[in-house]
């Protein structure tokens, strides 16, 4: 029940990133501008994380990170997916079979998205290990996030215990 829950909060940030953080780089034109709102929308991110972490944590539940990695596996699972099919062209749009890219983007936009419309990011280096390394964190950080806020919350509440 508790994968389930972290799942519904993924998609919710999922559509907060996209539908109303997203909307708001066609306004800005100026690099500077458009960098500070890249990490304004990476930090709102994560910090949305945290707090679904923290609000599906049950108070008495025993905090173990096993709990939290059901958004990173299934981006894993798409990644490794991805990569076995076309592990040099990560480029979806041309279609040379690379199509699962497409979902694995489609997967990891939360937490990616913010550096599409930076020049803060890595990912456009040339070394496909880099770009791999970038993608595959991509799909971490939301199950990371998550547990950080669960172990916010049980480490609260063994101090007010004690």
């Amino acid at each position: 029940m508790k994968h389930l829950k972290l799942l519904l909060a993924y998609i919710i940030i999922f559509i907060i990133s996209v539908f109303f953080l997203g909307y708001g780089y066609e306004y800005i034109g100026n690099n500077i501008l458009g960098d500070l709102y890249s990490v304004f929308h990476f930090l709102l991110v994560l910090s949305l994380y945290i707090v679904s972490g923290y609000f599906i944590t049950k108070k008495t539940e025993k905090f173990q990170l096993k709990r939290y990695w059901i958004i990173a596996l299934i981006g894993i699972c798409i990644w490794f997916a991805a990569y076995i099919n076309s592990p040099t062209d990560l480029d979806w749009k041309k279609g040379n079979g690379s199509i699962i890219w497409l979902y694995y983007h489609l997967y990891i936009v939360p937490t990616e998205l913010p550096f599409c419309f930076s020049n803060l990011t890595l990912i456009d280096k040339p070394n496909i290990i880099i770009k791999h390394i970038v993608l595959i964190c991509f799909s971490i950080i939301p199950s990371v996030m998550q547990a950080v806020g669960g172990f916010l919350k049980t480490k609260r509440n063994i101090k007010q215990v004690s």
